[in-house]
């Protein structure tokens, strides 16, 4: 698996790099919904030195620990657009999700002119927050964290914030909210592969629902090709709406499932699972009965073609796999 093979050599890399002495810089941002006021999602956050080293080094640790995590447990697995297995991590190629790689670009530069100013309002507003991780090779790492990484204690009226200062023993004033940042990764973005942690931070927060809608109407396209599916405009109107439904087929697109359906197969499933659709020779080919008035009927189709229907060689028992993985090595 050419991609398996690259991530782990990319995660590899990474721990090299991001340990491979001084010099890491950090630069974090909050993305926040635009309201009338404020209508940039995007807010550079001014830290001081030493915070900024701080958060250097925790985002070193995280990193350093999911690569040790992807090598221990064999966690790594290509990303299918429908589900994660539990403890994985996905690994998806840039270069073949154009519309991802637009979504990445938009970070924001070191030097992005919109500050955050402490705005408790806008911190209501927070969707995630990013960092931009300056290697001392001069390359750069993207990690994304959801909203629920960051714990702010705002301010309560007629209180007084204050925090202890070790070094003179005393408290001291905060002027503002206390915001805590969790280091933990959702997903980053390393030597043009993205790492996917957290799928439903990455599904909330990128347009990653879009790329895989547009895979899902591919896979229709293909399995219109190669069979008569009717209302092929009616499917995929269901799949743009639907958006579960849309995820599998993504899935099925990206294994390839479609050239290796067994058509033959296919009428003795239907019946053997009660499928509330029909499939039946026709000239040669293979015709698929939809009743698009039943969402049921297109489930049932979603879910043939895109392999949830499995028999264990061990047991021989039928199962339903809605999260699935190619094997690993042993």
């Amino acid at each position: 698996m050419p991609l398996l093979d690259d991530g782990y050599a990319a995660l590899a890399d990474l721990r090299r790099a991001i340990n491979a002495g001084d010099g890491l810089a950090c630069h974090v941002f909050l993305n926040a919904r635009p309201s009338r006021e404020r209508r940039e999602p995007w807010h550079r956050i001014s830290m001081d030195i030493a915070l900024t080293e701080r958060l250097a080094d925790a985002a070193r640790q995280s990193l350093s620990e999911i690569e040790a995590r992807a090598t221990d447990a064999d966690a790594l697995a290509e990303f299918d657009f429908d589900a994660m297995v539990e403890g994985s991590i996905g690994v998806l190629n840039v270069r073949e999700t154009p519309g991802l790689a637009e979504w990445l670009e938009a970070l924001p530069r070191p030097d992005w002119p919109v500050v955050f100013d402490g705005s408790e309002e806008t911190l209501g507003r927070s969707r995630f927050y990013a960092f931009r991780l300056a290697l001392p090779d001069g390359r750069t790492v993207r990690a994304f964290r959801g909203k629920a990484g960051l714990e702010i204690a705002a301010r309560k009226r007629n209180a007084v914030s204050a925090a202890f200062r070790r070094d003179t023993l005393q408290m001291v004033p905060i002027e503002g909210a206390v915001i805590t940042f969790d280091q933990t990764v959702d997903f980053f973005e390393w030597d043009g592969l993205v790492f996917v942690l957290n799928i439903r931070t990455f599904e909330s927060v990128t347009n990653i629902r879009e790329v895989t809608i547009r895979k899902a109407v591919q896979a229709v396209d293909a399995l219109a090709a190669r069979f008569d599916l009717g209302d092929v405009d009616a499917l995929k109107t269901h799949v743009e709406q639907r958006t579960r439904l849309g995820k599998r087929l993504a899935a099925a697109h990206k294994h390839g499932l479609v050239g290796d359906i067994n058509a033959p197969e296919v009428t003795n499933l239907i019946a053997a699972r009660g499928l509330r659709f029909t499939c039946v020779a026709d000239d040669g080919g293979v015709r698929f009965g939809l009743d698009h008035a039943d969402p049921r009927s297109v489930e049932d189709f979603v879910d043939l073609v895109s392999d949830v229907f499995l028999v264990s060689p061990t047991t021989r028992r039928d199962w339903e796999a809605l999260a699935k993985r190619p094997p690993r090595r042993r």
